[in-house]
């Protein structure tokens, strides 16, 4: 039993009458009746709370998606002949941010009510539902009654898998999103598809004229794009992609790319493989086709954090160039912290070329780029805006290097990642660089 506002009120009156009846004696009696009836009330209304009310079940998908709002629904059923007015929380999950909890909530007698809340996880992981405490008000107000409802449960905390379903949705729907581009992979121009209106883009070279002038509209030749090849997701879980962004670390924003990339790459006719790596290879899946080929990516992905190790590419890449003898896309994404780093990066990379086609995905630090263009007004800010801008100077060194080397090069913020990648990968296959 708790305490209410009501009973509290009560003795804040009686104190009041106490302190009065400390100068008046004539009061007295009436402060020994007001003590003995606020005790009675107080008995009377834990006795008529007492007993269990309440029954619970919680209603919530078994695998929620990192950086989205995932809903969990508790069902809350009366089993008394009184309406039931109080609160519910939720036992809170490791990692996770809630949402409209605590909730209030009116239950009618004999009656049940639908509460729901919003979980939004910032770590992947296991997790765990424990139980949920209910507390009503009991028929006089002076006490509330406090129920606790074990409600065990275990949910799964993977990579963002509803990004690919909103983008199936999409293409069901024949709409283009405005972030993601064209969600058609269009080809080079070998093998003929269809014909189709012209859109703003497309290169005049592909213009039919005799369905142009037959249509008296503007007509492009449509061209299927090459199928069965390989696309390789290198992820860097070393140290220098335990930044975080918008609630959601480095490696997350990479994982979430690369699975909605696979998507796009799976159901273009292609195959997708990953590698997670950091001081040496550490999880790795061959490039697999169809549907089964990105449930194992996924399932992959699941346990994948970034550690303290400083990161070797050298043997990343030795190590793919082993498994992986066709030629790949290799999508590589990680973040350089030091000079160092950015030449053992470009060496390896260029040991890639010609036999594969690599993609570099690098990570922008918004508070560093904030301190190259802060405003300086002492001496110590000047240091901090030089050391900000050397920083900036060196990267973009090391992405013109690669550029000119033949590296791809995709330097966007964490959160631009996604969109960024799917049209970066939609363009080399409709350039047919692969």
């Amino acid at each position: 039993m708790v305490p209410t506002q009501r009973f509290t009120a009560l003795l804040f009156f009686i104190a009041v009458v106490a302190l009065v009846a400390g100068f008046v004696s004539q009061v007295r009696p009436a402060l020994i009746a007001l003590d003995v009836l606020a005790g009675f009330a107080m008995l009377l209304d834990a006795a008529l709370a007492f007993g269990r009310r309440v029954q619970a079940e919680r209603h919530a998908a078994a695998i929620f998606s990192v950086g989205r709002a995932n809903p969990v629904t508790i069902t809350l059923r009366n089993r008394s002949g009184r309406a039931l007015s109080g609160v519910l929380s939720d036992d809170p999950l490791d990692d996770c941010e809630t949402k409209d909890l605590p909730a209030r909530f009116l239950l009618p007698a004999h009656a049940e009510v639908h509460l729901r809340y919003e979980v939004h996880p910032t770590r992947r992981g296991p997790r765990d539902f424990r139980g949920v405490t209910v507390r009503y008000t009991s028929i006089l107000g002076l006490v509330a009654r406090q129920e606790r409802i074990e409600l065990p449960a275990h949910v799964d905390i993977f990579p963002d898998v509803h990004a690919a379903r909103s983008l199936e949705l999409l293409r069901r729907q024949g709409r283009q999103d405005a972030r993601l581009g064209s969600l058609r992979v269009r080809g080079g121009d070998t093998e003929f598809e269809r014909l189709r209106p012209y859109q703003r883009g497309d290169e005049a070279r592909h213009i039919d004229w005799r369905a142009f002038a037959r249509r008296d509209d503007p007509t492009v030749r449509q061209y299927q794009a090459e199928s069965n090849q390989n696309v390789m997701f290198a992820l860097d879980v070393g140290r220098g992609m335990r930044g975080t962004s918008k609630g959601l670390s480095s490696v997350d924003h990479a994982l979430n790319a690369a699975l909605l990339a696979a998507d796009v790459a799976l159901r273009g006719g292609d195959k997708a493989g990953m590698i997670a790596f950091d001081d040496a290879p550490r999880t790795f899946l061959p490039p697999m086709g169809g549907r089964a080929g990105g449930r194992k990516l996924t399932r992959a992905t699941y346990a994948l954090e970034a550690g303290f190790a400083a990161t070797d590419y050298h043997a990343a890449i030795s190590f793919l160039q082993t498994q992986v003898r066709a030629r790949s896309l290799f999508i590589i994404f990680t973040n350089l912290l030091d000079p160092r780093s950015a030449k053992e990066l470009a060496s390896a990379l260029r040991g890639l070329l010609p036999r594969h086609l690599p993609l570099c995905v690098l990570m922008r630090d918004r508070d560093v780029e904030d301190l190259a263009t802060a405003p300086a007004d002492t001496a110590h800010d000047l240091y901090v805006r030089a050391a900000a801008a050397e920083a900036l100077a060196w990267r973009d060194g090391l992405i013109r290097t690669l550029r000119t080397s033949g590296v791809l090069v995709l330097d966007v913020f964490p959160d631009d990642v996604t969109p960024e990648l799917v049209k970066g990968y939609l363009e080399i296959k409709a350039r047919r660089l692969l």
